[in-house]
């Protein structure tokens, strides 16, 4: 946060942004982002890539490894597997987070906006949204309101996490007003939108159901904040057969370029680091009858667990990572019809699920039949709620997103196989963790940061820290 230069990543150099060990080894002081300015175009692809980094790097392997998902099995990553983790181990994504993503953000709305390109400017507002939200709900209370603006301030302050995301809700609300001014072909995107402003206007609402589905929590789920989710979840990426889904493409699966940064880790920089031999996914998808899905996601031959590293797999090589699926979106509406009760919700409820439940089976080749009203899985609002939760979670992974909800949902993951109940449990220990830590570069640099202690890994974010009465059903 300490930074001033403008760290600006253009074409000639986008392709460093997705450099596999890099997004990875921490310490490492050399920036990728050199140039000191560029076209809007050019200053919104870098900003998508360092935003790739971000999503699809550490973050999102600290965040299956906690959701367990995934397996820490060797290093330091079987440490992280069992919650040992320090403030310096997010320096890296904590700088990519606000210098390289947010800032440059900033950048190409400023460009975009003296060039007239409301679409552009609109779509940079609501990458933004996604960022920072996801930014609030990994550490907190965070830098918001003065962050990213280093000719006003070097040591920003720390905004509350409810004001943050009420923020986020109003820049994502920017980003959407925007591009309905101007719905144009943007000039440049590296998404699988192929720069269609209509997929972007379906991410912003889907950014915003999902970002008040985690802050409704603290205000109890309110109707209004669930009607919210409902309403704006239906105006996003819902298409059964994932033709909304907005993804970062892998087209050329090349090594220090293009190449999916898991295969890159998994592969290339540090084999054996991370599988899936102690994943809670792997026999939930068993006992759910998804074994296409658990089969395009983990390799379970040979009576071991890894991931799938093989082509047109989850981690291959040159596989798209999602922003947003639409089994997302339908569940969100699904999960928020059911918290709302009443047998119209509950019956506009098992709707959305099921329609979750086709995307899933579009997007993975499963034949998994749909939920009748008379199941007892969906018979009552606690059980309907229990199911919907199940299938969040397994559609989550390996997204920074699983984490979030797991979380949100006191890791309440529970699902039955033969005669036996099967729960979450904590790794090591009696806790789950609840936050990444705030890096010791920030805690030296602003004081402004909050004091924390090696137990605030175990301390729950604001937004999660009120009674959801519903997890106690």
């Amino acid at each position: 946060m300490k930074k001033t230069l403008k760290y600006v990543a253009t074409l000639t150099v986008f392709g460093v942004i997705l450099v596999g060990c890099k997004s990875f080894t921490k310490g490492y002081s050399t920036s990728p982002y050199g140039a000191t300015s560029a076209p809007a175009p050019q200053l919104f692809t870098g900003s998508e890539g360092a935003f790739d980094e971000f999503m699809e790097g550490f973050p999102s392997q600290v965040s299956s490894l906690w959701a367990q998902g995934a397996t820490g099995t060797d290093r330091q990553f079987q440490g992280y597997y069992n919650y040992n983790t320090s403030a310096q181990d997010y320096a890296n994504d904590w700088g990519t987070a606000y210098t390289n993503v947010l800032y440059n953000l900033r950048l190409t709305q400023e460009e975009a906006a003296a060039n007239g390109q409301k679409n552009l400017e609109g779509a940079a507002k609501i990458l933004e949204g996604i960022q920072m939200g996801t930014v609030t709900a990994l550490w907190g209370d965070v830098p918001y309101s003065q962050a990213a603006e280093p000719s006003v301030t070097t040591t920003p302050k720390y905004d509350a996490q409810a004001t943050v995301y009420a923020a986020v809700q109003a820049t994502l609300d920017t980003g959407i007003a925007l591009l309905n001014a101007n719905k144009a072909k943007l000039p440049a995107d590296v998404f699988s939108s192929a720069s269609d402003p209509n997929v972007w206007l379906a991410a912003g609402y889907t950014a915003k159901a999902r970002y008040e589905m985690q802050a409704a929590r603290a205000d109890g789920y309110t109707t209004a904040e669930l009607n919210n989710v409902i309403a704006w979840a239906k105006l996003g990426i819902i298409a059964t057969d994932g033709s909304q889904d907005l993804m970062f493409l892998h087209t050329g699966g090349v090594y220090n370029g293009d190449m999916n940064l898991w295969y890159s880790f998994g592969v290339y920089d540090r084999s054996g680091y991370v599988g899936a031999s102690k994943s809670f996914m792997v026999p939930m998808l068993e006992a759910y009858g998804m074994g296409s899905q658990m089969n395009f996601y983990f390799d379970t031959t040979g009576g071991g667990q890894d991931l799938n590293y093989n082509d047109g797999a989850g981690f291959g090589a040159t596989t798209a990572f999602p922003i947003f699926r639409a089994s997302e979106a339908n569940l969100l509406i699904a999960e928020a019809y059911a918290r709302l009760g009443g047998a119209a919700n509950l019956a506009n409820a098992l709707t959305y699920l099921n329609d979750a439940m086709t995307y899933n089976n579009n997007a993975y080749g499963d034949t998994t039949a749909a939920y009748a009203s008379g199941d007892a899985a969906v018979s009552t609002q606690s059980a309907m709620l229990q199911t919907i939760w199940n299938e969040e979670y397994m559609a989550l992974f390996p997204e920074v997103e699983a984490f979030d909800f797991v979380r949100r949902v006191d890791y309440q993951v529970i699902y039955t196989s033969g005669t036996s109940t099967v729960k979450l449990t904590p790794t090591n220990g009696t806790q789950f963790p609840q936050r990444f830590f705030y890096p010791t570069s920030e805690v030296t640099a602003n004081p402004h940061t909050p004091v924390q202690g090696a137990s605030a890994l175990f301390a729950k974010t604001p937004a999660n820290s009120v009674s959801d009465p519903k997890l106690s059903q």
